[in-house]
């Protein structure tokens, strides 16, 4: 039987969350096959020719785009109406509703995000969605060639590390630490990013040990920064900035809940999110939010709160309130196997890749 070339267009760095997921894939689809990478450049414009040139050196049976951005689409497209290969688009996101919702693009630039993401949409021989949902909605406007993958984790790589010494490093000792991953860019229209609803709690719970440790960065981290100092808990919240991946994995295990907030839209319940496969491996009590696939994996051992809308002004009191019953009663957040379990189950990469493997032979009829 002939090699099967498979050959990634990734719209991000090799350290991203992309990259990471392409890399994981790659380790584990069969030996036998020819893998090649092409990350983008920070200029996203200069990436289309290079990944085309790329592709017709090694004419790859299948082009793999991660993530629907316009470099990889693009180049993803044309590669494939010159070889005649297969064009597999791996998203997370409905990209056109994400953007509008951010208040952050103009109408130019929303129309070329909607015209690339149906351009993916129609040219992809079959296309990767992160969440169930997201594969029923596309199933209902008459989209047949999709896939459901979830975002993953390496379950074998999961170490539980010294909490201990590190809290005591960061100075967590003796706290309660409630911990998120996520990247801070900061919507003008909603007033909020990621770990806006995690201060806002916090401030809420002056009275108990409870600090947070909030892993990631962007244009919103300084304002969360300067919120924490307004009000008066400056000394309670950790921001670490962005963590090289090993690194961020090792933070994860000082944290005693994980908290995971999506927008109850569109957005939201389209999503798995990286980070909710990581904070179960970890063996975390999850604190999400009743929408995307949270709703489906976590009943038993996590919290799912109800939340409303884009931007939820009462969250943070509900989230703050269940803080506090889990500090009263510890117990609850011992849940470290079943989660492991679920992770494992649901989410592990040996067995998302065996997902991968089979649409990419049915795509070369191997």
């Amino acid at each position: 039987m002939p090699t099967l070339k498979l050959m990634f267009f990734v719209n991000a760095s090799e350290v991203s969350a992309g990259g990471v997921r392409a890399k994981m894939f790659s380790q584990r689809l069969p030996k036998g096959w020819d893998i090649r990478f092409n990350y983008r450049p920070a200029k996203k414009w200069k990436g289309i020719l290079p990944f085309i040139q790329s592709a017709l050196g090694f004419r790859p049976d299948i082009i793999y785009v991660m993530d629907t951005a316009y470099t990889g689409v693009l180049a993803g497209r044309i590669a494939k109406q010159i070889l005649g290969c297969k064009l597999i688009v791996d998203t997370g996101d409905v990209a056109y509703e994400l953007a509008k919702s951010t208040g952050n693009y103009s109408k130019r630039q929303l129309g070329l995000i909607n015209w690339i993401e149906q351009m993916a949409i129609k040219n992809s021989d079959r296309l990767i969605v992160r969440g169930s949902y997201h594969k029923t909605l596309l199933e209902s406007q008459g989209v047949q060639n999709v896939v459901f993958i979830p975002d993953g984790v390496d379950t074998l790589a999961v170490s539980p590390g010294d909490y201990l010494s590190l809290k005591t490093e960061l100075g967590l000792a003796d706290s309660f630490v409630v911990g998120m991953v996520g990247t801070m860019i900061w919507s003008e229209r909603h007033c909020m990013c990621y770990g806006w609803d995690v201060i806002e709690a916090l401030s809420m719970l002056k009275d108990l040990p409870v600090k947070a440790l909030l892993i990631g960065d962007g244009d919103g981290r300084q304002i969360l920064e300067a919120r924490a100092k307004e009000l008066g808990i400056s000394d309670r919240a950790i921001f670490t900035g962005q963590l090289p991946y090993e690194k961020m994995l090792r933070y994860l295990t000082a944290m005693d809940v994980c908290v995971s907030t999506q927008s109850n839209d569109l957005v939201g319940m389209v999503r798995t999110t990286g980070k909710l496969p990581l904070y179960l491996a970890y063996g975390k009590y999850v604190i999400a939010t009743n929408v995307g696939e949270a709703m489906r994996v976590l009943p038993g051992i996590g919290c799912l709160l109800p939340y409303e809308g884009v931007r939820d002004a009462l969250h943070p009191t509900r989230l703050a309130e269940h803080i506090r019953m889990l500090v009263a009663e510890p117990e609850r957040i011992k849940v470290a196997e079943a989660a492991f379990q679920v992770a494992k189950e649901n989410f592990d990469y040996a067995l998302l890749a065996q997902r991968l493997t089979k649409v990419c032979e049915d795509l070369c009829d191997r």
